[in-house]
């Protein structure tokens, strides 16, 4: 798993209100505005980085799903080191 991912569940107690069989439609959603708007969206980074984690704290994830949310999260790292 991500490293920055792995350190944002050790600190906070994130909970996740999905399922493994509504999971997809959330990490689409991600992908939707991560890819169009990035991570410099009307949000901002730590939003969406809280976003990504909540999701990643779903039960019952696939290993494809997983990487889905991996690539994510490298998407917001590689904004923020811009």
């Amino acid at each position: 798993m991500n490293e920055t991912l792995e350190r944002h569940q050790r600190h906070a107690a994130i909970t996740s209100p999905y399922t493994p069989g509504n999971v997809d439609a959330a990490i689409r959603h991600l992908e939707r505005v991560l890819s169009a708007e990035g991570a410099n969206s009307l949000f901002g980074q730590t939003y969406w980085r809280s976003r990504v984690c909540q999701v990643s704290a779903t039960r019952g994830l696939q290993r494809d799903q997983r990487a889905r949310l991996e690539r994510l999260m490298n998407r917001l790292a590689d904004a923020g080191a811009q």
